[in-house]
């Protein structure tokens, strides 16, 4: 596409970007067959994620192709991955936690490692089975529609872009300020949505914006702070059902022992020494530390007024991309 994008008629520029997003899971997905990969499934949700925000934001511009059928397929392909995901970072932050296990907790850590393990396998097993196959038909049927639309009556793409962020703006502008008053799990989650929101808008015309990729930087800043916060929030809800489980597992194993030997049996013994949920106890503990941590630099952010001058900069961006969609007016 020779001419900016911002130019460009927004129901061309979308579908443009539609096929981009769609080339890219592609390729992503080619690479899930290799374990030696750690971001192919990221890459693949990534390009999913575009895509979803892309056919959301301009809905109106993909009406005649974008079927609800098709929308629920996009949507369903990234939910289909989204716990393995979540299992790589959780495994990925117990790993660095490795070195300051003690010997008492060990237990708890090699269970909870072990687990974390088996359950990546049976995902990556599904998704490698499934998946590709899925995504397959989900693109051919993608393209089949794009092809069928070829209505570039619309206004440009960049008026149409400076309109959605200045809404997204505002929408993240409220959680910021919800988090002001007092810094929620719930609200940094939302702000962590909205935040994402606003950056999938922004990629496709940061390179043809004065500052673009400097105002991506700031947001995404930002976002991977509320994003490891999340993180965090998702694995101590795993944590605390992985305890329960531990200490059921550990009963049982101390009752069936009772049963076929005798009290003083070197295995019994064993297994009184044996307690995962100490381990447990002590990830959880470095979870909520951490998470203490990323909320103080959040808070810090926000008194600083970071977030307020990345609103101002992206106030600028907009009516810049208005210019850039009439660049003859």
């Amino acid at each position: 596409m020779k001419q900016a994008l911002a130019a460009q008629p927004a129901s061309r520029a979308v579908r443009h970007l539609a096929r981009t997003y769609l080339d890219q899971a592609q390729a992503a997905c080619d690479r899930l067959d290799d374990p030696a990969d750690t971001e192919a499934l990221h890459d693949f949700r990534v390009a999913l994620r575009r895509l979803r925000s892309l056919l959301k934001a301009h809905k109106g511009y993909a009406k005649q192709w974008l079927s609800k059928k098709l929308r629920q397929r996009a949507k369903d392909l990234a939910s289909s991955t989204g716990l393995a995901r979540d299992t790589e970072v959780q495994l990925a932050w117990l790993m660095t936690q490795q070195d300051r296990i003690k010997s008492h907790q060990r237990p708890g850590f090699l269970w909870m490692k072990e687990r974390l393990q088996d359950r990546l396998g049976d995902e990556y097993a599904d998704i490698r089975q499934a998946t590709p196959s899925a995504f397959k038909r989900f693109r051919k049927r993608m393209n089949e529609r794009l092809d069928l639309d070829k209505d570039d009556d619309a206004p440009p793409f960049g008026r149409v872009t400076a309109l959605r962020l200045t809404e997204a703006a505002e929408d993240f502008r409220a959680h910021l300020d919800q988090m002001k008053t007092g810094v929620a799990q719930d609200e940094v989650h939302q702000a962590r949505i909205a935040g994402k929101r606003l950056r999938y808008l922004l990629e496709p015309v940061a390179r043809e914006l004065e500052g673009g990729k400097d105002l991506i930087k700031e947001l995404k800043e930002m976002q991977d702070l509320m994003g490891e916060v999340h993180d965090i929030q998702v694995f101590a809800e795993e944590l605390a059902q992985a305890s329960e489980e531990a200490g059921a597992e550990r009963m049982r194993r101390m009752v069936e022992l009772s049963l076929a030997r005798g009290q003083d049996d070197p295995d019994l013994q064993a297994a009184r020494r044996t307690d995962e949920r100490a381990g447990l106890m002590s990830l959880a503990r470095q979870l909520h530390d951490r998470q203490e941590h990323l909320m103080s630099r959040l808070t810090a952010k926000l008194e600083d007024g970071e977030a307020e001058r990345f609103l101002a900069h992206l106030e600028q961006t907009a009516e810049q991309l208005d210019v850039l969609a009439y660049p003859e007016g």
